[in-house]
C-alpha cells in the first residue's frame, strides 16, 4: 500500500482501508464511536455514513437479564464478548433524581424501567423511566395511579401478584413516539378482569382505553395472561383464555393499543394447535409458540406457528420439534425447567433458557440446537436488545 507524505516529504503514518475502519467502527458502542468523529475528516465522514445507516433499529444485539423485581445490571451477548451498550445504565443511576429502577420491557432500542423508592419493592410509586442505552437519552413517565392490592386476609401487606404489567410500544418507521400499554389488576387475583391504561409520550398522561368486563365479543370470565406478550402494528398481543371451559376452544390473542384505538381478537383453537405458551414477532409476522401436554402438565413437543394473514386471522404451522431433540430429555415443565426467551427479529431462530443449567440455546428451523452461552447466575427476566443509535425528540434528557 502506497504511504502518503506530508507536506515536509516525510511518510506519513498509514492508516488501515476505509472498509476496515468501516468493520471497526461498526463494532463500537455509540459513545467512543462519536468521540472518533474528532481524530479526521475521513474518520467523521465514514461515521456519519455509518450512522445513517444506524438510524433504524438494528438486529438482535444481545439481551438484557434480572430477576424482575431487585436487580437489572445483566447483559448476555453470545457474538461480543464486550456489550455494545453500559449494562449497568450509570447514565442513569449515578443522577440524584433517579432512585431504584427494576428492568421491565424493551422494545425496537428503548427500554422500560420501573422507578420506585428504595424502601419500596412493589409499588412504582414514582413512575417509570424510558430510556435509549445507545444514546443514553432518557425520559420519565409518571405514575398511573394503580396502588397495590392488600392480600387476602391482611391489612398490613401488598400483593406483588397483582403488581401491574406494563408494556413498551415503539417503532420509529411509524412515529417517533413511544407508548406505554399497562395491564392493571383491581380484584386481588392477578389475570382476571384487568383494565387497560395506557401513555403516549405525545399527550404525557395516562388514558384508561379498555375495561375487559363486559367488553363485546370477549366471553365472561376469560382470564388474560400478560406473560405471553408481544407488541405488533402498534398493539401489545396478549393471551386470554377461560379457565373452566376449556372444552368450549374458548383461547384467544387479545390485541390492545393506546390513543382510543379499538382491540381485536385473534382465535386460538387449543384442542388444535396445543396449548400457546408465547407471542413473538419476525421477519414482519406475528409467531406463537405452543406445547402439547398429554396427560400431565409437563410438555413432550413445541409447535412453532406464523399468522401469514394477520387480517383473515389465517395461521399456517411452521415447524415441530420435540423436548428430546431441544434439550436432551423428554418434557419438561415450562417457566419452572424452561422458558422461550424470543425470537429472532431476522431470522428463523428460537432463544431459549434451560433454567436447571442456566444455558441460553437457539433452535432454528432447520432443525438445528445450538448452545449460545452461560446465564451467569439466577436470570428468570431476560429482555432481548435491538440498538436504536437515533436521537428522540421523545427523549428529553440526556446525561
Amino acid at each position: 500500500m502506497d504511504c502518503p507524505k506530508t507536506e515536509s516529504g516525510e511518510v506519513a503514518v498509514a492508516c488501515p482501508p476505509d472498509d476496515s475502519l468501516v468493520e471497526i467502527f461498526s463494532r463500537l458502542p455509540a459513545k467512543p464511536l462519536f468521540r472518533c468523529k474528532c481524530v479526521s475528516k475521513n474518520w467523521c465522514g465514514l461515521i456519519a455514513d455509518r450512522l445513517r445507516c444506524r438510524k433504524f433499529p438494528q438486529t438482535l444485539e444481545g439481551f438484557f437479564a434480572g430477576d424482575g423485581v431487585e436487580s437489572y445490571g445483566g447483559f448476555i451477548c453470545p457474538e461480543r464478548p464486550v456489550p455494545l451498550v453500559d449494562p449497568s445504565f450509570s447514565f442513569l443511576t449515578k443522577l440524584p433524581e433517579i432512585k431504584k429502577i427494576v428492568l421491565l420491557d424493551s422494545c425496537n432500542g428503548l427500554v422500560l424501567f420501573g422507578h420506585r423508592r428504595v424502601s419500596e419493592k412493589y409499588d412504582y410509586s414514582l413512575g417509570y423511566i424510558v430510556c435509549n442505552p445507545a444514546t443514553e437519552e432518557w425520559v420519565s413517565v409518571p405514575n398511573s395511579g394503580w396502588t397495590p392490592c392488600p392480600l387476602i386476609n391482611s391489612d398490613d401487606k401488598l400483593n406483588q401478584d397483582c403488581d401491574p404489567d406494563t408494556y413498551l410500544i415503539f417503532d420509529p418507521a411509524i412515529s417517533p413516539h413511544f407508548q406505554l400499554i399497562q395491564f392493571q389488576f383491581r380484584f386481588g387475583v392477578k389475570s382476571y378482569l384487568p383494565e387497560v391504561h395506557s401513555f403516549s409520550s405525545v399527550a404525557g398522561a395516562w388514558r384508561l382505553e379498555l375495561k375487559l368486563k363486559g367488553v363485546p365479543g370477549l366471553p365472561p370470565g376469560m382470564k388474560v395472561d400478560t406473560g405471553a406478550a408481544c407488541p405488533f402494528k402498534g398493539m401489545v398481543h396478549v393471551r386470554a383464555q377461560h379457565p373452566y371451559l376449556p372444552s368450549e376452544n374458548l383461547n384467544m390473542i387479545l390485541a390492545v393499543g393506546g390513543e382510543g384505538r379499538p382491540f381485536r381478537t385473534l382465535h386460538w383453537p387449543q384442542n388444535d394447535r396445543g396449548v400457546l405458551v408465547f407471542i413473538g414477532q419476525s421477519q414482519g409476522h406475528l409467531h406463537c409458540l405452543s406445547g402439547c401436554t398429554g396427560n400431565s402438565s409437563q410438555m413432550t413437543e413445541l409447535s412453532i406457528w406464523v399468522l401469514e394473514d394477520y387480517n383473515a386471522d389465517k395461521w399456517v404451522l411452521r415447524d415441530n420439534v420435540s423436548f428430546s431433540q431441544l434439550f436432551g430429555r423428554m418434557s419438561g415443565r415450562f417457566h419452572l425447567d424452561w422458558d422461550v426467551v424470543a425470537i429472532h427479529p431476522d431470522r428463523s431462530l428460537v432463544i431459549f433458557a434451560e433454567y436447571w443449567n442456566c444455558k441460553l440455546i437457539s433452535y432454528d428451523m432447520d432443525k438445528e440446537v445450538h448452545a449460545l452461552c452461560s446465564l451467569h447466575g439466577y436470570h428468570r427476566h431476560i429482555i432481548p436488545y435491538v440498538p436504536y443509535f437515533a436521537e428522540s425528540a421523545a427523549l428529553a434528557k440526556k446525561h
